[in-house]
């Protein structure tokens, strides 16, 4: 898919749309564009993204000095 921002310079009046039928992408709530004189690079920030992730094995999380073990399960705010 790609995307197309259209903006008038304001926060309010920024849109994110799929180029291809110019259709909104909803919860995009933050924005970020870096251009130099060789690249333009975007950082979007979802709320509530669907996600289908199939392959991926995790077996620890390094948080500072704590290991904490994957157990399979979906993420809390505890963890």
């Amino acid at each position: 898919m790609k995307l197309k921002i259209v903006s008038d310079g304001t926060a309010e009046n920024t849109h994110i749309l799929n180029e291809e039928n110019d259709e909104e992408l909803e919860n995009v709530i933050n924005l970020e564009v870096s251009i130099d004189a060789f690249n333009v690079e975007a950082a979007f920030l979802v709320r509530n993204p669907s996600l289908s992730l199939t392959g991926i094995n995790a077996k620890e999380v390094q948080v500072g000095d704590n290991t904490t073990q994957y157990d399979g399960g979906t993420s809390t705010s505890d963890n």
